[in-house]
């Protein structure tokens, strides 16, 4: 029951976890991909408004400067005082209207790129495109004031009914109108006349209703450089103040992001500003719709998870019943082998687990016959295993620096509190990689290439307990890589090295090079630990030169000794053609210098030399 109540929990966490994250993930995607559509409709009505804006602008502008307008358009203005509206005298500014007609047709082109062009004079008369000849008082117009506030500038009014002009689209009920108005003056810079381009809503906002259309869960809201909204035009709601709500908040532009209105809706709002005309376009969408697509997905995993979670706990149920039973005879069986039953004189034999599960089979049988090995050599395996256990602890204890063993260990004790996960594994693999390394006593003499790897291994260690208060630096000739050296001859330099010369202030330096050079190898460990003064140098040399071997030998370890270590031991494998040199001459630097006969192999040395 308790294997199957484990393995039940196990998989409905697992199963938890696996909606968890599949669900958010895709809440997410969603929303990014919600975000990014919103913001490039955002970006094509912006052209598009854009875009129809700067047409309107440009037939006015055209207009503007013409020449041909100008001239034809003052002599109207001049026959329109003169002759006033009697029809008899009226044949000459008729004859204006009509060359003002054609240019204007030129200028807006064959499509019809405005709904209508307006040319009035400073007293009221106008012609245009539609050759309507008449007067109007200026000041009544609702865009006067501020097209002359606006002194030769543009002017884009709200959108106005006009029922005289033909309508398209979705307009063709409301018959709303934009006009871009502005003053064209004299060379004298004085107000000469007033050019009104009038555009359909329609034809303006023609992507936004589009849009709209093909995204019932979008809206567009567009607002002119006076913080008006001019879309939708022929909306009879109440709009809120989004344009307001963005300024509150900070939205920066061209950004999607989720705010909560003054109304209590969540909405995902992005918006553009057109650079010429500051008109914003806002687009916005639920959030309930984003995420809509994702209630079928929440449906369907709940009915799969339910099946799921039924048949994992009945097929748990199965295994462990399969299992617990004969695990229970094999414990029953295995619990009566005790130290006093093996060493019992009569044979007594363990009871089957009668399992029908090939492997629990194999299981029992193996234990039944390590029973019977036991009962056979116990005597002598006891002994066997207790000396080779004695002499492993010993040889392993004279190997490992129990100092450096410990320091790692609080290193990792430390980096486990503050969940360094990664670190910890790399050091455990150094760990292991160094400690093999370092215990194995197959052989005295190793390739440099392998002494420098373990040591890297060591280095990495301890760069991982120091961080940035330390740095190492390797400078190994190729052709120094594969020549023997003897085993663990860095190491005991290198902890010298962090016990005696890193006692001054971070950062400290190691730097480690290997060359041959008059056919001998050499070693240089080198730190920045200070200046060895002479007297130093030349006591320690003179101590270790006058050593006497044999006696020394009696008490040699690997650990412990240190430079006295190392030089016994060169001597031990090199005789006087061992080099063992300490450098001072650099600045508050100290580089031991090591050497010896080049062997490029194994079986070279020992060729000279009797194995150790």
């Amino acid at each position: 029951m308790y294997l199957f109540v484990i393995y039940g929990l196990f998989i409905l966490l697992l199963l938890g976890i696996f909606f968890f994250f599949t669900y958010t993930h895709y809440r997410k995607n969603a929303l990014e991909e919600a975000r990014k559509d919103l913001e490039n409709m955002c970006a094509s009505v912006e052209n598009s408004v854009e875009t129809q804006l700067n047409n309107i602008s440009t037939i006015s502008m055209n207009i503007v400067y013409s020449n041909a307008v100008k001239s034809n358009f003052k002599e109207f203005s001049a026959s329109y005082r003169r002759n006033g509206t009697d029809p008899r005298r009226l044949a000459a500014s008729r004859e204006k209207a009509l060359a003002i007609h054609d240019i204007v047709t030129a200028i807006i082109g064959a499509y019809q790129s405005a709904s209508d062009v307006r040319i009035y004079t400073m007293d009221g008369s106008v012609a245009g495109y539609w050759l309507l000849i008449s007067s109007v008082d200026l000041e009544s117009l609702p865009w006067y004031e501020e097209t002359m506030a606006q002194n030769g500038h543009m002017y884009i009014s709200n959108p106005e009914v006009q029922k005289d002009l033909p309508a398209r689209g979705g307009n063709k009920e409301s018959q709303k109108f934009i006009s871009l108005v502005r003053l064209f003056l004299d060379t004298a810079g004085q107000p000469e006349g007033i050019v009104e381009v009038i555009q359909d809503c329609d034809t303006i906002f023609s992507l936004a209703t589009q849009l709209e259309n093909q995204n019932p869960d979008s809206r567009v809201y567009i607002y002119n450089s006076r913080k008006e909204l001019v879309y939708p035009y022929n909306d009879t709601k109440v709009v809120p103040d989004y344009y307001g709500l963005i300024e509150r908040r900070g939205l920066p532009e061209n950004t999607g992001r989720l705010l909560k209105t003054d109304a209590g809706e969540n909405l995902l709002f992005t918006y553009r500003t057109t650079p010429d005309y500051n008109w914003t376009v806002i687009l916005t969408k639920p959030k309930a719709a984003i995420y809509e697509p994702l209630n079928t997905f929440r449906v369907m995993f709940a009915l799969i998870g339910m099946f799921s979670i039924l048949l994992t706990l009945l097929i748990c149920f199965y295994i462990s019943e399969r299992l617990t039973a004969p695990l229970r005879k094999l414990t029953a069986a295995t619990g009566k082998i005790t130290i006093n039953r093996v060493l019992d004189e009569n044979k007594v034999n363990l009871t089957s687990a009668d399992s029908n599960i090939t492997e629990l089979s194999m299981l029992c049988e193996s234990i039944r016959s390590m029973y019977e090995k036991l009962r056979s050599t116990s005597q002598e395996v006891l002994l066997s295993q207790s000396e080779e256990t004695r002499a492993k602890l010993q040889a392993t204890q004279s190997l490992i620096n129990p100092h450096f063993l410990y320091n790692s260990l609080t290193n990792i004790s430390v980096m486990a509190e503050e969940e360094m996960n990664e670190d910890i594994i790399q050091m455990c693999q150094a760990l292991c990689d160094y400690f093999r390394y370092i215990s194995s006593s197959s052989e005295m003499i190793v390739p440099l290439k392998e002494e420098i790897f373990y040591t890297k291994r060591y280095l990495e260690i301890m760069q991982m307990r120091y961080t940035e208060e330390f740095h190492y630096t390797f400078d190994i000739e190729e052709e120094a890589e594969n020549i023997c050296i003897p085993k663990l001859i860095i190491q005991p330099l290198v902890e010298n090295a962090f016990k005696y010369a890193f006692d001054k202030q971070p950062p400290w330096e190691l730097t480690i090079s290997a060359s041959i050079e008059h056919e001998r190898w050499l070693l240089r460990i080198q730190d920045n630990g200070g200046h060895l003064k002479d007297e130093k140098k030349q006591e320690l040399l003179n101590l270790y030169r006058n050593l006497n071997l044999n006696e020394e030998l009696k008490s040699m370890q690997i650990g412990g000794m240190g430079l006295k270590n190392v030089y016994l031991r060169l001597k031990l494998l090199y005789g006087e053609k061992a080099v063992f040199e300490i450098e001072n001459t650099l600045p508050l630097r100290t580089i031991f210098v090591l050497g010896g006969p080049v062997y490029h192999s194994k079986e070279e040395y020992h060729e000279q030399h009797p194995p150790l």
